[in-house]
């Protein structure tokens, strides 16, 4: 994922492999996409050069076999990703930039890969990345799909988060926490009616929307306010003064997946790049599964012709 490093930084180092997309929280890939990549590696030959662009944590390389003897590169514009991924998997060599400015030679590399990472960067790193493919090679990507799955769970997920702040739920929270510990029967009852009217809208937006983090903070107040007893009130007005940094960063990163999620006329563009490079056989398909009506991603491949010299 690129830009921002410095709040993807501190994604990835709370996250680790959990942080991956459309990956459980062990880190585990869901069976199509490993189904995909694990398909994508299969006809490499021995000593191949591969490199994963804006990488994350690694989940791309995950499927290669443990014998696969490959020369492996990643990019990231986060260091503690990439750092994560050399945990993982020791043999990689990592370069910590951006999908658009990649400081390698051109047509470095046999296989380039990512998943849902260049088009953070952008429309134009796509160039970027058909610049590193070698003669006789080939481009393989997973990316954001605008309206797809991935994309409409994110922006349900903005919506809500959204609505969190401009109610200014946080704030209500801790006045009535403050109240419930002050022993004044009549301020917190004011406390009450005010929490109410803010609450209600978040509430709804649960029944909307489950998974989210307006879930996590609705519910996570409610255990701590009905069990204050059991607590300081620094306790419960510390937690939700972290959860305030937690709900900013939370929207900041939803609202750069949304911006990075392709349309239609995105991948078009994605294909005259390539084909500007040189790159043959481009191909921008909805990659679906079965239990989602929507397509998860766009996937995107192609090759270059090998030099006949």
């Amino acid at each position: 994922m690129n830009d921002a490093p410095e709040g993807w930084s501190e994604y990835w180092e709370k996250e680790g492999a959990g942080g991956e997309v459309f990956v459980n929280a062990q880190g585990e890939a869901h069976p199509a996409l490993a189904e995909f990549w694990q398909a994508a590696f299969t006809s490499l030959a021995a000593g191949s050069r591969i490199i994963d662009i804006a990488s994350g944590a690694g989940s791309v390389f995950a499927h290669l076999p443990g014998d696969h003897g490959h020369r492996l590169s990643a990019s990231d514009i986060s260091r503690t990703a990439l750092e994560s991924l050399a945990q993982r998997i020791p043999e990689v060599t990592t370069l910590v930039c951006s999908a658009d400015d990649i400081p390698l030679d051109d047509a470095s590399f046999d296989l380039v890969v990512t998943q849902f990472g260049v088009e953070y960067a952008g429309v134009a790193a796509f160039d970027e990345a058909a610049r590193l493919v070698a003669p006789g090679g080939r481009f393989v990507g997973l990316c954001h799909f605008r309206g797809g799955y991935i994309d409409s769970d994110n922006r349900a997920q903005l919506g809500e988060a959204r609505i969190v702040r401009e109610r200014g739920f946080i704030d209500a929270a801790i006045v009535l926490a403050k109240a419930a510990f002050s022993g004044d029967e009549a301020q917190l009852k004011r406390a009450q009616d005010e929490f109410a009217v803010v609450a209600t809208p978040v509430g709804e937006g649960m029944r909307r929307h489950r998974k989210g983090i307006h879930t996590y903070l609705f519910q996570g107040f409610r255990r701590l306010y009905e069990h204050r007893r059991q607590y300081d009130l620094a306790d419960i007005t510390g937690w939700l003064d972290a959860m305030r940094g937690e709900l900013d960063k939370t929207i900041d990163r939803l609202e750069r997946m949304c911006a990075a999620a392709l349309s239609a006329d995105d991948v078009a563009q994605v294909q005259r790049l390539f084909e500007a490079r040189g790159l043959e056989d481009v191909h921008c398909t909805p990659f679906e599964t079965p239990e989602n009506q929507l397509p998860v991603a766009w996937k995107v491949t192609a090759h270059k012709e090998a030099s006949h010299e």
